[in-house]
């Protein structure tokens, strides 16, 4: 056999994997010739997706399909791509039937499968050459979704989106150039021997593609332009094709998972400082995601359900967020606001406080149990508790700037219909708990305290409500600085790779 032929290889296992990752592109190109089909095949490919991803937590396939074994190329259907395949099947179900009753948007629909397609590749990818393929497909459909509207405000976005990641990718592509002169091979593994200029290269990149600190600092203004179903892939979505290498990379080489530690914490408080601030509400929702993913990379082991959770909360605030009485929190009090509307609301926001019995409840408390396990690292230094309490409590306090009573419900009656795509993913929220995986950790949670998990959690979350009531409100905010500009991006990620250089080559 060549050694470049496939090794590693079970006919039953492998091919179904492969047949499932070609799947999403030959859709796309049967729904270009036939787009009545369009909707049928997105729902199938979306089904495939969520049974892989039930047999990737479950073992049912190898979960590990080596090509080309010399280069160290490998795909990893294990059970880290688990919830992040879950996260984006749902969000593709949600936006799918958000425009279910319209007339078919033929271009979108065959954009959502290429999307997908790359997703699902960028998170069972497992080395470096196809992480960036995959990346670079993601990049391309996420782009042509934002242009969409050919309004200038969305050209420009949609540019600026393309040229960050286009430059980001190529430091990544250089990275993986000196891991290959080094190792012989494009394999992870081989990473902790790397040196620390190529993985400072490739963790800029990816830090850029998941939103992670000064490197993520592109979503706000993205959000703020793109329409609400964007928006929901983007965070819902897109944030998984860079987060997965990230995860992946914390699990091969955990001398970086102290740096991970540092920087989510530094993103994790960046972005709560600014979406507090923050009074219009897609860009208070893409702050709080910069924030969020700050907190997934604390413990990368314990990251996958931490950003399951979000996502499907954060798509479903998205999607609901088109239907609000207005883009600025400003005046809601004077709003209607019906049932159909503020319940998914709710239910999404509390989910993100960690409020019970959510599924943003069970997967801070599965962080908050591996911070203190051993290994957890963040016991050792008094100050980073105390950090993660106050996080708690400012993450409750955005969210708790949506939590009002319908006003005037009756009147609100004659507005816009339920966002379906919302109640899937606030629904699945709820029903998520009951999957053995969940009501295991449930399990282990009754074991350790279950009452002083629930005191704690409520504890929190009416400290985030008073410290909203409390927090100043004025017409300027708090005249933080605009670090969006373009060439603020470009200079922040130069930024963040020159100190992971610094840092790393020690």
């Amino acid at each position: 056999m060549s050694p470049l032929s496939l090794v590693s290889w079970t006919p039953s296992g492998s091919l179904l994997t492969i047949a499932w990752l070609l799947l999403p592109f030959l859709a796309a190109f049967l729904a270009a010739l036939l787009p009545r089909l369009a909707r049928l095949l997105i729902l199938s490919v979306v089904a495939t997706t969520l049974a892989m991803a039930l047999a990737a937590w479950l073992g049912w396939l190898p979960s590990e399909l080596l090509l080309l074994g010399p280069l160290g190329v490998r795909l990893q259907l294990d059970p880290l791509a688990a919830p992040l395949l879950l996260l984006a099947a749902l969000v593709s179900a949600a936006v799918l039937l958000e425009g279910w009753g319209r007339d078919p948007d033929k271009p979108f629909l065959l954009l959502l499968l290429l999307l997908q397609g790359g997703i699902d590749s960028a998170i069972v990818a497992s080395d470096l050459i196809s992480i960036y393929v995959a990346q670079e497909v993601v990049g391309i459909s996420t782009f042509l979704l934002l242009v969409r509207g050919n309004r200038a405000p969305q050209l420009w976005i949609g540019l600026r989106y393309l040229l960050l990641g286009n430059s980001v990718m190529l430091l990544y592509l250089l990275g993986a150039a000196l891991v290959y002169r080094e190792q012989s091979s494009f394999a992870l593994d081989g990473l902790d021997q790397s040196s620390g200029i190529a993985l400072a290269l490739l963790l800029v990149a990816l830090f850029t593609k998941a939103e992670v600190f000064i490197s993520g600092l592109w979503l706000p203004r993205t959000n703020a332009v793109a329409p609400a179903a964007v928006s929901a892939l983007i965070s819902g979505g897109v944030v998984c094709a860079g987060l997965a290498p990230l995860l992946r990379i914390a699990a091969a080489v955990e001398s970086v998972c102290p740096l991970f530690r540092w920087i989510g914490l530094a993103s994790a408080l960046l972005g709560l400082i600014f979406a507090l601030a923050e009074r219009r509400v897609a860009r208070l929702l893409a702050w709080s995601t910069i924030s969020q993913m700050g907190m997934v990379l604390l413990v990368p082991a314990a990251g996958g359900l931490y950003a399951l959770a979000h996502g499907l909360a954060k798509a479903a605030l998205f999607l609901v967020s088109e239907r609000l009485p207005a883009v600025s929190l400003d005046g809601w009090s004077a709003q209607a606001l019906p049932w159909r509307h503020w319940a998914p609301l709710l239910l999404a926001s509390l989910s993100i406080a960690g409020a019970p019995p959510l599924l943003g409840f069970l997967a801070k408390e599965q962080l908050n149990m591996a911070l203190a396990g051993p290994g957890g690292g963040l016991q050792a230094v008094a100050v980073l508790p105390g950090a993660i309490v106050f996080l708690s409590v400012g993450t409750a306090a955005v969210y708790a700037r949506l939590w009002r009573l319908p006003c005037n419900a009756a009147k609100a009656e004659e507005g816009q219909p339920a966002s379906p795509g919302a109640l899937l993913l606030v629904a699945a929220l709820l029903l998520l708990n009951l999957t053995p995986w969940a009501l295991e950790a449930w399990r282990t949670l009754m074991d350790q305290g279950i009452t002083q998990a629930l005191l704690k959690s409520a504890g929190l979350v009416l400290a985030g409500a008073g410290l909203q009531r409390l927090w100043p409100r004025g017409a300027d905010g708090f005249g933080l600085p605009d670090l969006e500009g373009f060439d603020d991006l470009l200079g922040g990620a130069v930024l963040v790779g020159a100190a992971l250089m610094l840092l790393l080559g020690q």
